[in-house]
């Protein structure tokens, strides 16, 4: 009797040491060095970094817009390059500055990709527009920068895609047009299962629709978790400690970070918070009690340069 094997689905995008690197006059900058990510299908992972964190980069390495130095990207199990054709009809790019057509209007620029994606969607496609108040009878030579991003996140979302990758998608959005943005992402990943990978430098942007976090800075990626996660792993530690606290509280490997005035120390933890907070508790102290960090602090901490000017481990 024959069995059959189930093979588990490879995930929407799989980074392995992807690195790029620029020459020029001899000279060389590292733009991305050695990144290394997974984003499961069906989930929207928040790309958060700073500008030049190599977030843009990184993507169009993924896309292969840009041929990356070394490493290896792959989408939902093919790789970009040889399979290139493929994956383009599978996803959905908005970059962070749309060329678009000038001449064309939104509806023709509409009619124009229509027969390029056999799942294309005029219904999503004229609500988007609706929902972002997008003129589709004017050319988008003549649309404002927010206008343009709308447009093409219209025409990213028409498709269908398997994959939507957006890079800084709300640039030149009022305060409206960036919620109603948001509400169509989510609306569009429960209706669909569509994964997402968001790369942005607004903390407010990702902590709204991102259920995966991954922070970017110096062209690394500096950590990765679930959204649920992250808040229980990343906390800081004020105690006031009756005498000198003994080196294995000093030492802890969870310590990112210490202020210390006099007997008061801040600690910021990340790991097992739990357990460091059980090893202070047993020195003698005056006050301790341990704070929830916000995502813009998270951020912080990842991305804040070190003393000597290189970013902190």
């Amino acid at each position: 009797m024959s069995r059959e094997v189930e093979v588990a689905a490879p995930p929407a995008v799989e980074l392995k040491g992807l690195r790029k690197v620029y020459r020029h006059r001899g000279r060389q900058s590292e733009a991305v060095a050695g990144v290394d990510l997974t984003v499961p299908a069906g989930s929207v992972m928040g790309l958060l970094g700073p500008n030049g964190a190599g977030k843009t980069t990184t993507l169009k390495m993924l896309l292969g817009l840009v041929h990356a130095s070394a490493g290896e990207a792959r989408v939902f199990g093919y790789r970009t390059g040889p399979d290139g054709v493929g994956i383009r009809q599978r996803v959905g790019y908005v970059p962070e500055n749309p060329v678009l057509y000038p001449s064309l209007s939104g509806k023709a620029l509409a009619s124009f990709c229509r027969p390029l994606y056999p799942r294309w969607d005029g219904e999503a496609f004229r609500r988007c527009a609706a929902a972002l108040k997008l003129p589709l009878d004017i050319p988008a030579g003549k649309l404002s920068r927010g206008q343009r991003a709308a447009l093409a996140l219209a025409l990213a979302l028409a498709p269908r895609p398997d994959l939507l990758v957006l890079d800084e998608p709300t640039a030149g959005f009022d305060p409206y047009a960036r919620r109603e943005f948001l509400s169509l992402i989510l609306d569009m990943v429960a209706s669909t299962g569509c994964t997402v990978l968001l790369s942005s430098h607004d903390v407010d942007e990702v902590q709204r629709v991102a259920d995966q976090v991954a922070i970017m800075a110096g062209g690394r990626i500096r950590l990765v978790k679930p959204a649920d996660e992250l808040r229980a792993s990343e906390k800081r530690v004020r105690v006031a400690f009756q005498a000198q606290p003994p080196p294995q509280v000093l030492e802890d490997p969870v310590i990112r970070r210490v202020e210390r005035e006099g007997n008061r120390y801040v600690f910021t933890v990340s790991g097992d918070t739990a357990a460091f907070l059980e090893k202070v508790a047993v020195v003698p102290h005056f006050v301790l009690e341990m704070l929830d960090l916000s995502l813009e602090e998270i951020f912080f901490e990842y991305t804040r340069p070190a003393p000597g000017g290189d970013l902190h481990a």
